[in-house]
């Protein structure tokens, strides 16, 4: 069996779970996170809690590296070292500051200076990297990392003002580009028994519907492309039902997600692949699916077939969101 789970971090902010009691650390509501000891505090108290759900993968969400509203703080690298899982790697949708001039990172890691246009004038006055984005974490090896950008929707326009001649009436809202982060990973024969290996992915959609739709069907492309089963988790922005519309694949789970103080839609979720059908348009056996799947070959369709056992959502201390897990175990 396969546990995985999608969490927003929502760059470490505490949430509507900061001051249930749950953190060994007392009530964190409020805390101030710029502080690097308090990033610390909320982030060790984070940790704490995903221990708890024994995870085996991570799909995490809007991820700060070295942010100054997070207390410079790797958030990926540090809840993968709190949770002793080896394998770990973010991708940033922009490097540069959540406040002041953003850009496309040469390279996703933001791992070196040179992974950014301005790194080496930030390393020479002694700055490290700096960004944001999606990252996966995880107890398994990858045997590769694959990166997909998907883009930004379009700018808007709203009105703040009276004067309808007046520029200053109006403020341009840029989208953010969104980018998704997947990995082929290596599975233990006692973990998935057959299926050897396992390509997940992590993403974050933009929340407008038709371009989110859009990402979530170049995404899928995506990962279909890379060996399976296949998982793309993360914040779609979009609804159950939205996302069964577009027939990419097999969502997996239930349960509201957001917002966290009293979660009312679920629009976090776990993809996996499609179900084959008979002749008749129903959905095929067990036996009959694995045959199906084996006889397709190296399609999208040929990939072994993963199905859901057992699933919920998790209050943490910190995001906007609840996290949602899955339980899995391989067909057949």
């Amino acid at each position: 069996m396969i546990r995985v789970l999608s969490l927003n971090l929502q760059h470490g902010l505490p949430g509507a779970g900061a001051g249930d009691g749950s953190a060994a650390t007392g009530s964190l509501a409020g805390a101030d996170i710029s502080d690097p000891a308090t990033a610390r505090a909320v982030m060790r108290a984070t940790a704490e809690q995903i221990a708890e759900l024994a995870p085996d993968v991570i799909a995490l969400q809007e991820v700060d590296l070295g942010q100054a509203r997070s207390g410079r703080l790797h958030q990926a690298a540090f809840l993968a070292e709190e949770l002793g899982m080896p394998t770990c790697r973010f991708a940033a949708s922009y490097a540069g500051p959540a406040v002041g001039l953003r850009r496309r990172p040469l390279r996703s890691a933001l791992s070196s200076p040179t992974d950014d246009v301005l790194g080496l004038l930030r390393a020479a006055v002694g700055a490290g990297p700096i960004g944001y984005g999606n990252a996966l974490i995880s107890r398994f090896p990858a045997a590769g990392w694959h990166i997909k950008r998907l883009g930004r929707g379009p700018s808007s326009i709203v009105k703040r003002g009276e004067r309808a001649w007046d520029p200053r009436s109006y403020k341009v809202f840029t989208a953010s580009s969104r980018v998704m982060v997947a990995a082929t990973l290596d599975l233990p024969e006692d973990v998935a028994g057959p299926v050897r290996q396992l390509s997940v992915a992590s993403t974050h959609l933009a929340t407008r519907g038709s371009m989110a739709a859009r990402q979530l069907a170049a995404a899928w492309e995506a990962l279909a492309g890379l060996p399976g089963p296949h998982l793309l988790i993360g914040d779609y922005n979009l609804g159950a039902e939205q996302v069964a519309a577009l027939g990419l694949g097999r969502t997996v789970g239930e349960g509201a997600t957001f917002p966290a103080a009293g979660p009312t839609r679920r629009i976090d979720h776990v993809l996996t692949d499609l179900w084959p059908t008979g002749p008749d348009g129903l959905p095929l056996t067990d036996e009959a699916a694995v045959a199906a799947a084996g006889a397709a070959g190296d399609g999208e369709t040929g990939s072994p077939l993963l199905r859901a056992v057992d699933w919920g959502t998790a209050s943490f201390v910190i995001s906007d969101h609840v996290g949602t897990w899955v339980d899995l175990e391989p067909v057949g």
